[in-house]
């Protein structure tokens, strides 16, 4: 039966959209970790669920009328993020993962949708072919050991001048305190739901030493020095605990120093310069995903966008005075 003669099926304009998000959902429940089934940050769920859900959106269009190439492509964007609000609203996702996954879901989904628009037209019942990609997250955990992942090691490296000097600067580097959350809440990271700094206390002047920070909703971890040269440069290493971050405060995929994302070190250098201070940061960090060729661009652009708000912080402060 030639598919364009399925014209007046008694399918709403919605029900394709409304499909593809339940289903995507119903997926996001099986991936839940629980069972014989991995967690959502399994390369199964990530590819196979937005690929699954572009099929399914795009299949049950075609069966009301034939649709265009552009269809195809962004019809699964509204299907995706149907399924990704239902997630949040049912605190299945938090903010920060819904923020930081949704572009790499809408973008397989469009991968999806170009895929099962091409069946369709070349194929006068491609049912069975769309069958095996709503099916593929299920079938994609049998290979799940062949996703290529693994720990991709990364840094960044910012920079700003402050009108102050080296001294006015290493005093506040040691000891911000009285952070006040808009002093810090155009980061992105801080936008999202990350938990904005409140303070940090250095409280042993010595490589060795601890800086402890302190975050809002209970969030603390300690800041181990290993490099000291008083006035021209700090450095240390993260040590968090098991009660670093309370529950909720962060998404567990992307808690640090979790198991899929990690900051290791940060190094702050002051130079003098122009009658002031050029204040450097560099950060190096760990992601551990199937997906690194995604997940570290964007870790470097979160964490860069911190690093710069961070420095902004500083020269606000000392620039105001």
């Amino acid at each position: 039966m030639d598919i364009r003669r399925e014209k007046n099926l008694p399918f709403s304009a919605w029900l394709p959209f409304l499909v593809g998000g339940a289903y995507g959902l119903l997926l996001r429940l099986l991936f839940s970790g629980l069972g014989p089934m991995p967690e959502a940050m399994a390369g199964a769920f990530v590819y196979g669920m937005p690929l699954a859900v572009g099929a399914v959106t795009v299949y049950l269009a075609e069966r009301q009328s034939r649709r265009g190439w552009l269809y195809y492509f962004f019809a699964p964007w509204l299907s995706v993020t149907l399924c990704v609000a239902g997630a949040g609203l049912t605190l299945i996702e938090g903010l920060i993962c819904i923020a930081m996954a949704l572009p790499l879901f809408v973008m397989i989904g469009s991968v999806g949708g170009l895929v099962t628009g091409l069946l369709c037209r070349q194929l006068n019942r491609p049912l069975r072919s769309v069958q095996g990609l709503t099916l593929l997250p299920l079938l994609l955990v049998l290979g799940e050991g062949l996703i290529p992942g693994g720990n991709g090691l990364d840094r960044i490296e910012r920079s700003v001048h402050i009108d102050a000097s080296p001294d006015a600067v290493w005093k506040l580097l040691l000891n911000p305190s009285d952070i006040r959350p808009e002093e810090v809440r155009s980061g992105l990271a801080y936008r999202i739901g990350v938990p904005v700094p409140v303070q940090a206390r250095t409280l042993d002047e010595r490589i060795g030493g601890i800086r402890r920070s302190t975050w809002a909703r209970g969030v603390y971890f300690d800041e181990v020095i290993t490099d000291w040269q008083p006035g021209r440069q700090i450095a240390w290493r993260y040590a968090f605990h098991p009660d670093s971050f309370p529950p909720g405060t962060m998404d567990d995929h992307v808690v640090i120093g979790g198991q899929y994302f990690d900051l290791l070190d940060t190094t702050y250098r002051l130079t003098p310069e122009k009658g002031g201070t050029r204040l450097d940061i560099e950060v190096s960090f760990r992601t551990s995903t199937k997906f690194n060729w995604y997940a570290i661009p964007v870790a470097k652009l979160m964490i860069g966008d911190t690093a710069e708000t961070l420095l902004g912080f500083y020269k606000g402060r000392l620039e105001t005075k």
